[in-house]
């Protein structure tokens, strides 16, 4: 079911579009925001179910302009050969193969008040509440982006008419390790982690951050060393 004519999906990224409704339904947009949520999926029915019920939004909106919110993850060789991601390039394929007039973007973590406990944040935030086991790889990153910074990106991107057929990627400037995840969050639990350190092979990951920085710089959306912190501060 949609969320509203504009918007498709009923989850934490489509109810937060839905703040600016009036902007995407001016653009002629249709936001496609439904889909799997945990990105630790594994149901081959599930997956299967995303792709039939992205087919079927095809068959009746191949002519009309949209934008299908995917994921950044695309390009990071750590996390490109999960079933969510693969089922994620299938759709984006699909678009390329049967709209004229589509946007993709691909965004990251996001943090937010969402009730979603797969989120990466909501996880290592109740993993350590709960006193639970958390495994961390040292070596990769994590690039965290806050919803309200997202919808205002979005914002920018349907009010600019000159934007057809791209693919854009939404990103912090600053990306972080687990580990500083998990120390931020213990001060703010005041309670330390009980995790386990493991290495993984080199992590390779393409966010194109100066390629897209026009949206952010015009969103005004300020990104600094604290950023992290604040939005820890404003949802938790």
């Amino acid at each position: 079911m949609p969320f509203s004519k504009n918007i498709i999906g009923k989850g934490f990224i489509a109810k937060s579009l839905f703040k600016i409704v009036h902007y995407i339904r001016q653009s002629g947009y249709i936001v496609y925001a439904a889909g799997i949520s945990n990105s630790q999926i594994k149901s081959e029915n599930q997956l299967r179910r995303e792709i039939n019920l992205f087919e079927k939004f095809r068959k009746g909106y191949s002519k009309k302009k949209i934008i299908y919110i995917s994921t950044a993850d695309v390009t990071n060789n750590l996390k490109n050969k999960s079933k969510y991601v693969r089922n994620k390039v299938k759709i984006e394929k699909i678009i390329k193969k049967n709209f004229k007039n589509y946007l993709i973007i691909r965004i990251p973590q996001i943090i937010g008040k969402s009730s979603n406990k797969k989120t990466l944040i909501n996880f290592f935030y109740n993993r350590i509440n709960e006193n639970k086991k958390i495994k961390i790889f040292v070596n990769v990153y994590r690039n965290i982006l806050d919803i309200d910074d997202v919808i205002k990106m979005v914002k920018v991107i349907v009010n600019n008419k000159k934007i057809k057929k791209k693919v854009i990627t939404l990103s912090n400037k600053y990306s972080l390790k687990p580990i500083q995840i998990i120390k931020i969050l213990e001060k703010k639990l005041k309670k330390k982690a009980n995790y386990h350190l493991l290495k993984t092979k080199k992590q390779k990951w393409d966010l194109s951050f100066n390629k897209n920085i026009k949206y952010f710089e015009k969103a005004k959306i300020n990104f600094n060393k604290k950023y992290f912190i604040q939005a820890i501060n404003k949802y938790y």
